[in-house]
Order: structure tokens, then C-alpha cells, then sequence
């Protein structure tokens, strides 16, 4: 009886120890640990890859380790419209995509696709971040999508194989490879040039074989994806914005506690700040070092006709701003 009894008492030590082990990491205090996966195409070095993971790290840190966020970079799940269409349907948590795999299902998006619309990075993140940005939230928000935030992707340039491009007719009968998006194809019609709508992860041996003989890259895809070991001249023209989105499953979302999603959000608000003042200006500042080095002929925004770029492109404007309603004229009026 008496070994019994002490048995017993050493089974309940046991015990009390395992319980209060349980307090100490969380696990006995009630709270739900979840783990988030976010999905993205650029690769870890990239910005949208450097933001990702400060992204994780920080939620991980304000939650006190209660949501972890899972990175897969490099299109590890998938192309980018593959991605967002897992997230709607629940199978990604997060991403970080551009404007264009959105606009397969916000069609709304796609006027930010315009050629020329925006002044500059200042006007662009003006729009996003005002009443034209909020109206893009809630349609998206109709299709199963929170977006947490709106992010610089980069401008498109004219990336060639050929010769220098100062002027519309400078790309007469080129095979410019582009976004398979109609708005994207229409202005390199509109410029003289012969559109050949390809996936990115063709382009690099496209070029290289002459299949095409360029393309209109952001800085991102021009560095990340290797193309000025395949072109010879790149010429600065802000062609069109390029917006990167970070967007949550809605339902997902919408279920978490509201002191997460605040914490959430402020760690979303943190990276957009960190991502314009530090990460994307050190990105861009590195490319044109890239080029030099890489023997690529760069044709500075002084040396381009750009006003003649822009009134080539009006028809553009004539086939796709009735599609729009009222939201080029009222991005165009906020300065």
C-alpha cells in the first residue's frame, strides 16, 4: 500500500510538471496556434522575396509565436494567376502577385495596366492608397480576396536585342514579347510592334534563340530573370506600373481574432513603409550597375521622345477606357 501510495504521488508531480510545461509555451492557455502559407513568384533575394520573409518573421514576433507564416518562393506553388486561384479557394492563406494575375479576377485591376496612366511612383501609390485604391479593395473583396496592401512592382522599360529605342517608330517591326493581357498587346500594337504574348519563364530562351527580340521588363524580372545576359540595349521609358498585391484568403481573414488581424495589419504596414524607403530604392539603384557590368546599352528617359510614346498610344485609351467607367479619369485628375 505504501509503494501505492508513493507511486501515486510521483504520477501526480508528473502530472502538475507536464501542466505547467504546457502554460510555459502556450499550448494549456486556450490560444490556437495557426500556421499561414503565402505564396509567391519572385525569388528570396528579389524584393517581393526579402519582404515575404519580413513579413513572417515579424508576424511570427508580434504574435508571440501564435500565427506562423510557411514562405514558398520561386513559383514553388505555382505560376502567379495558379497561385491566386489556390488562394481563393483556400489552399494559400497569402500571396504576393502583380496586377495583371489579379485582373483575371478583379477585373477592375487591369486599368492600372494603361500604358502611360500615372506620372510617376509617387502618383501611382497616391491612387492606391486613396479612394481609386479602396474601390479596387472592395471588388476584390466580392471575389474572395482581402487586399492587405499595395506594393511598387516596378515600371516597364524596353528591353532588345536590335537597336536603340527613342521613339515609336524605333520599334517598328519588332517581335516584343509580352503579358498575355490584352491591354499589354494593344499598345505594343499601337507602337509599331508585332506582340508575342508568352509566359516569363519562356522569354530568357526566346530571346536568346531570336524568337522574339525583346521584351518590356520590369527591373525585378530584368535582374531576377537574367535578361541582360540575352539583350543588348534598355531604354527607360516607364511604359506602364506595375503593381505588387499582397492579398489574403478573405475567409481566412475575416476568421482570424481582431487582435491578430491588427497585429496582421500593422506588420503589413511596416513592410510597405520598410519596402519604399529601403528595400525597392536599393533594388532599383543596383540595376543600372548591373547593366553597365553586362555590357547593356542603356538609353536614359532624357534621350526618349516620350510625349511622342504617349500620343501613340492614345488609341489604347479609345479601345479599353469605356470598359473602366469614370476610374482613368479620376485616376488621371489625382495629382
Amino acid at each position: 500500500m505504501k509503494k501505492l501510495m508513493i507511486l501515486g504521488v510521483f504520477i501526480l508531480m508528473a502530472c502538475l510538471m507536464a501542466a505547467c510545461g504546457n502554460s510555459e509555451d502556450g499550448s494549456a492557455s486556450g490560444a490556437e496556434k495557426s500556421t499561414l502559407r503565402y505564396g509567391h513568384s519572385a525569388p528570396p533575394t528579389d524584393p517581393g522575396g526579402v519582404i515575404a520573409d519580413k513579413i513572417a518573421a515579424d508576424t511570427a514576433e508580434a504574435t508571440g509565436g501564435e500565427v506562423a507564416i510557411e514562405v514558398f518562393p520561386s513559383g514553388q506553388l505555382g505560376g502567379e494567376v495558379e497561385i491566386v486561384e489556390q488562394l481563393r479557394s483556400g489552399s494559400v492563406d497569402m500571396a504576393f502577385v502583380t496586377g495583371g494575375a489579379l485582373s483575371n479576377f478583379v477585373p477592375d485591376i487591369a486599368v492600372l495596366d494603361m500604358p502611360f496612366l500615372f506620372d510617376d511612383l509617387d502618383h501611382a501609390k497616391k491612387v492606391l492608397n486613396g479612394e481609386v485604391g479602396n474601390q479596387i479593395k472592395e471588388k476584390a473583396a466580392e471575389e474572395g480576396f482581402q487586399i492587405l496592401g499595395f506594393y511598387d512592382y516596378g515600371e516597364g522599360h524596353l528591353a532588345n536585342t536590335k537597336q536603340e529605342i527613342k521613339e515609336p517608330g524605333d520599334l517598328k517591326g519588332l517581335q516584343m514579347r509580352t503579358l498575355e493581357n490584352d491591354i499589354f498587346m494593344d499598345t505594343f500594337k499601337a507602337l509599331g510592334a508585332d506582340p508575342v504574348p508568352m509566359p516569363f519563364p519562356e522569354v530568357y530562351s526566346a530571346i536568346q534563340q531570336g524568337v522574339v527580340d525583346g521584351t518590356d521588363p520590369v527591373n525585378v524580372a530584368m535582374i531576377g530573370g537574367k535578361l541582360f545576359e540575352v539583350t543588348d540595349y534598355y531604354t527607360e521609358i516607364s511604359l506602364n506600373y506595375r503593381s505588387g498585391i499582397l492579398l489574403m484568403n478573405k475567409d481566412k481573414f475575416d476568421g482570424l481574432e481582431e487582435e491578430t488581424k491588427t497585429e496582421l495589419e500593422t506588420v503589413v504596414q511596416d513592410s510597405i513603409d520598410h519596402y519604399h524607403s529601403v528595400v525597392y530604392p536599393e533594388y532599383e539603384e543596383s540595376v543600372k550597375e548591373t547593366l553597365t557590368e553586362n555590357d547593356v546599352k542603356i538609353v536614359p528617359i532624357e534621350d526618349v521622345d516620350r510625349e511622342a510614346f504617349v500620343e501613340a498610344v492614345q488609341p489604347v485609351y479609345e479601345q479599353h477606357e469605356a470598359r473602366f467607367g469614370d476610374l482613368i479619369e479620376r485616376i488621371q485628375n489625382e495629382k
